[in-house]
C-alpha cells in the first residue's frame, strides 16, 4: 500500500520552478542620447479559455492484475450521467463494487441539481446516498455548493456540508469556504474550514493562506501557509509551502519547498523539488522533477541523515499529441524505499492513453511496477468511456 502513496506525493510536488538569468552584457561606447519612448499602453488581462462542456455520460472500469499478469474487474465501477443544461442541469453518479457472488451492488449513489445560476454566481445541491456491503441504502449526505462574485472583484465560494444522524435528521458537519482575489500583480486565496462548536454554533478550525506575486512577466513566486486552532484556541501554523517559478521561451522551472511543525515547535525542512517543464506548440511536454525529502516516502524519518535532505523522487513524464487528436501522458518514477534507503530502488510507471471516439473519447490508464524478478509488470488498469 505504501507504494500508492507516491502517486499523491509526485502529484503535490510536480510544480514547475525557475532559476534565476543573468542580465544580458552591456555593450561598451559613448552614451548617445535618445527620445524618451512614447508610454506603452497597459496591457488587457488576457482572458481564460472558455471550460470545454462536461459529457453527458461517463463510465469507468477498475481492473487489478495478480502475479501471472491476468486482469480481473477491481473496484469500484462509476457511471456519471448528465441532463440539461445552466439551471435546469442534473448531475446523477453511481458507484458499484462487485459483491462475492459477482453481481454489482452500490456502494454510494449521488444526484446534483443548480438551483440557480445568473452569470457568475451559481448554487447547487447534491445529495449523496451511502449503501452497506448488500447494497442496501443507509445514510445520506446534503452538499450545498454556492459561487458569488463580490463587488470588489473576489470570487467566494462555500461548501456546506450535512450529516444524516441515526433518527435521519440532517445535521450541520462543517463548511468550507474559498475566497480567491486576483489582481495585475498575483493573486490571494484563503480557505476557512468551520465545523460545529463544543458549546454550540460553528468554530473555524483550519486555515490556508496562498499568496501568488508576480515578480515580472517571466517569474512568479507562491506562499502557502496552513494553520490549525490548537488546544488553546490559537491558531497555529503547521505546513507551509513556498516556490519560485521562472520561465524562458518555452522552458519553466520551479523550485518548491516545504516545510513542517516539528515536536519542538519550529518550522522544520521537509522537502525540496525542483522541476524544469519543456512545452511545444503542438501541446506535447516534458517535465524533468527531482525530489529531495528528509523523510522516506514523505512519513518515515531518515534516521541515517537526520535533517538532511536526500534524493527521494526521480520523476519524468512526457506528454505526446499526435496528429489524430490522440495523446499520450507517460510518468516514470524512480523512488526511495525504507528497505533501500541509500539508492533509488523502487520503479513505477503510468500511461494514460486518451483517444478520441466519434461521440466523445476513451481514457486508459494503467499503471505497472517492478516486480521481484526485475519485470515491468501491470498492476491495474482504469478505463474511462466519456460521450457527448
Amino acid at each position: 500500500m505504501r507504494k500508492w502513496l507516491f502517486l499523491g506525493i509526485f502529484a503535490a510536488y510536480c510544480c514547475p520552478l525557475p532559476a534565476p538569468q543573468a542580465p544580458p552584457p552591456q555593450k561598451k561606447g559613448p552614451a548617445k542620447a535618445a527620445s524618451p519612448p512614447a508610454p506603452a499602453a497597459p496591457a488587457e488581462p488576457a482572458k481564460p479559455p472558455a471550460p470545454l462542456p462536461e459529457p453527458a455520460d461517463r463510465r469507468q472500469s477498475n481492473y487489478v492484475y495478480d502475479l501471472n499478469s491476468r486482469p480481473t474487474p477491481g473496484n469500484p465501477s462509476t457511471r456519471e450521467q448528465r441532463r440539461g443544461t445552466g439551471a435546469n442541469e442534473v448531475v446523477e453518479r453511481e458507484d458499484t463494487i462487485r459483491d462475492f457472488d459477482g453481481r454489482q451492488v452500490p456502494v454510494r449513489s449521488s444526484q446534483e441539481r443548480v438551483l440557480s445560476e445568473q452569470e457568475d454566481d451559481r448554487t447547487s445541491e447534491r445529495v449523496v446516498q451511502r449503501y452497506d456491503t448488500a447494497g442496501r441504502p443507509t445514510s445520506k449526505q446534503l452538499v450545498r455548493q454556492e459561487r458569488r462574485k463580490m463587488p470588489d472583484g473576489s470570487i467566494v465560494s462555500t461548501e456546506t456540508l450535512h450529516e444524516q444522524d441515526v433518527n435521519g435528521r440532517m445535521q450541520f458537519t462543517e463548511r468550507r469556504t474559498r475566497t480567491e482575489k486576483k489582481s495585475p500583480t498575483g493573486s490571494d486565496t484563503s480557505i476557512v474550514l468551520e465545523r460545529p462548536a463544543m458549546h454550540g454554533g460553528t468554530q473555524v478550525v483550519e486555515r490556508t493562506d496562498k499568496v501568488e506575486t508576480r515578480r515580472s512577466d517571466t517569474v512568479s513566486d507562491t506562499v502557502t501557509y496552513r494553520k490549525f486552532l490548537d488546544g488553546n484556541g490559537r491558531f497555529e501554523e503547521r505546513e507551509r509551502e513556498a516556490s519560485t517559478a521562472t520561465k524562458s521561451g518555452n522552458v519553466t522551472t520551479t523550485d518548491s519547498r516545504q516545510w513542517q511543525r516539528g515536536p519542538t515547535g519550529q518550522m522544520d525542512f521537509l522537502s525540496r523539488s525542483l522541476s524544469r517543464l519543456s512545452e511545444s506548440p503542438d501541446g506535447s511536454q516534458v517535465e524533468d522533477v527531482e525530489v529531495y525529502s528528509t523523510k522516506i516516502g514523505g512519513t518515515t524519518p531518515d534516521l541515517n541523515r537526520s535533517g538532511t535532505p536526500t534524493l527521494e523522487q526521480q520523476v519524468r513524464r512526457e506528454k505526446k499529441v499526435q496528429p489524430n487528436g490522440k495523446t499520450v501522458e507517460t510518468t516514470t518514477m524512480r523512488l526511495r524505499q525504507v528497505a533501500e534507503p541509500d539508492r533509488l530502488g523502487g520503479l513505477m510507471v503510468e500511461e494514460h492513453i486518451t483517444t478520441p471516439t466519434a461521440d466523445g473519447k476513451t481514457i486508459q490508464k494503467t499503471v505497472s511496477e517492478r516486480d521481484a524478478n526485475g519485470r515491468i509488470v501491470v498492476v491495474q488498469r482504469t478505463v474511462e468511456e466519456e460521450k457527448k
